[in-house]
């Protein structure tokens, strides 16, 4: 009995010399990030750093946080950001954010508000700490922008996880549910309410490459590129109207796609009606769009649906033989 109460009283002691350790290592390392963000010009400050949770757990609390990358001009500050680990696998972290925080950008500075927003990151045990997975749930999300629009949010839930077999590759799952967008937005391409104020349902997932791996220096030195979105499914539900969209795409160095997605739109002289409302296509010009649109519906399907393919190239968009515009420069800052 001697022997046992010995050996518990050994186990007891070491791991907690392992707990105050893991806590001062994992104090110092997160004041040494802050100091070397300092000294790379940024603007970094934490009010303060506390690790607490023993003996189990190493839950920290970074207090009135704000970063600013003078690089690209993007800035976030929060009153507060909890990571929450176990003490055996620190590299499986839970991240709490506060009920507000803010984000800013070059354009405008937007402010986020949400009942609750929680995430899980798993990251692999390396000193990069190179991310393997992670999701995050955000219930009530109210987005303004000093701009001047609010846009709202029911429920959103993302996930990710990297592809094994390919480097640098990870997948991406979205769904959006209740998503009211900004009112200024619905006054100008449904000013006559021809749907509901709210988008149902959008969803999200595609397989997308990047030029260099997410982790440590993604934060410190510069984002990770898309090369390639393998999309998978992009689709929503609006009343009446549903998108579906599907297709592959490369981007080169300018941000520029290249490819072809497939689409499929249900109830399009909806949309179309809304877009000349909208004043985005002159009533000159629908008549005629609408010619082409009902020819490219009747090669396939129902007549109320459009099924064809998106083109980009050369910096443009087609769909079918119609141009559409300027494709989106794929950017990420």
């Amino acid at each position: 009995m001697g022997r046992l109460i010995v050996v518990i009283l050994v186990a007891a002691l070491g791991w907690m010399g392992w707990w105050t350790f893991g806590s001062s290592a994992l104090d110092r390392a997160l004041t040494a990030w802050v100091d070397e963000r300092r000294a790379d010009g940024w603007a970094a400050d934490v009010a303060d750093i506390d690790v607490s949770g023993f003996p189990n757990r190493f839950d920290t609390t970074l207090s009135d946080v704000r970063l600013a990358d003078p690089e690209t001009g993007v800035a976030w500050s929060a009153p507060f950001l909890q990571m929450l680990a176990l003490a055996y696998k620190p590299n499986q972290v839970i991240a709490v954010l506060p009920n507000e925080h803010r984000l800013s950008t070059p354009l405008q500075t937007l402010t986020f508000t949400h009942d609750q927003a929680r995430g899980s990151i798993f990251m692999e045990p390396s000193p990069s700490l190179p991310l393997d997975r992670a999701t995050i749930v955000v219930d009530a999300l109210s987005v303004a922008s000093t701009l001047g629009w609010v846009a709202r949010l029911d429920q959103g839930r993302f996930a990710s996880e990297q592809i094994p077999a390919r480097q640098d590759a990870h997948r991406f799952g979205a769904e959006l549910t209740g998503f009211h967008p900004p009112s200024e937005v619905i006054a100008v391409i449904d000013p006559a309410g021809l749907l509901p104020s709210a988008v149902e349902r959008l969803r999200f997932d595609a397989d997308i490459d990047f030029t260099a791996p997410w982790d440590r220096s993604a934060i410190e030195t510069a984002r990770p590129q898309i090369s390639v979105i393998d999309l998978k499914d992009l689709s929503a539900e609006w009343g009446t109207v549903t998108f579906r969209a599907a297709g592959k795409v490369t981007v080169d160095t300018q941000g520029t796609p290249t490819g072809e997605v497939s689409v499929k739109a249900v109830d399009w002289r909806r949309l179309l009606q809304m877009s000349v409302s909208g004043g985005m296509i002159s009533e000159s010009a629908a008549g005629s769009l609408e010619s082409a649109l009902e020819f490219i519906a009747a090669l396939k399907g129902p007549s109320d649906t459009i099924d064809a393919d998106l083109t980009l190239r050369s910096g443009s968009v087609f769909l079918g033989p119609i141009p559409l515009g300027d494709a989106p420069k794929i950017v990420i800052r």
